[in-house]
């Protein structure tokens, strides 16, 4: 194994949060996701497979992902694919449509044989009260303070320009 591949199995793909790995039959399954904290709507996965004899990464495997919500709300699922480009992650989109805790099962065929795990990922809410969403406030505030001053700045202006020409007649 390359120092490149080595380096690889403790770093996620830039933007992405790896939820974990675990061994499922004769495979390794690591699982990443992004956004880093999931909000609801359109999350992205990451799925790597490697042989959890060799630890060889595995480019010809079949994927799927089955995402539930503890709570409420419909299941997603999708096969997830890789890329000629780069074969080592496989790829996916879901739309986790409330917020709370998913159980996302990943499915594994290959000619090792089957493999299925599940990790969780706790996604949140989109609104601007969430946690952690503290440089989206201050920008929305910074926008719209913004708006208020230039607005300001342009009735001062009209009205000095206003005071001007009556005074020039």
């Amino acid at each position: 194994m390359t120092a490149r591949a080595q380096d690889q199995d403790e770093e996620p793909i830039v933007g992405y949060r790896i939820l974990g790995e675990s061994q499922a039959g004769a495979h390794l399954i690591q699982l990443q996701v992004s956004p880093v904290t999931p909000i609801v709507g359109t999350s992205r996965f990451a799925v790597r497979i490697r042989d959890a004899a060799t630890r060889e990464d595995i480019d010809d495997a079949k994927v799927t992902l089955l995402a539930a919500p503890a709570e409420h709300g419909e299941a997603q699922y999708t096969l997830v694919l890789n890329s000629p480009v780069d074969p080592i992650f496989y790829l996916s989109q879901l739309d986790l449509e409330t917020e709370g805790l998913w159980a996302v099962e990943v499915g594994v065929e290959t000619e090792l044989g089957t493999g299925t795990t599940v990790m969780s990922v706790k996604v949140e809410s989109r609104g601007r009260n969430s946690t952690g969403n503290g440089w989206g406030t201050a920008l929305f505030v910074l926008i719209s303070l913004s708006f208020v001053v230039g607005t300001g700045w342009i009735w001062y202006t009209s009205k000095k320009a206003l005071k001007r020409r009556d005074q020039l007649r």
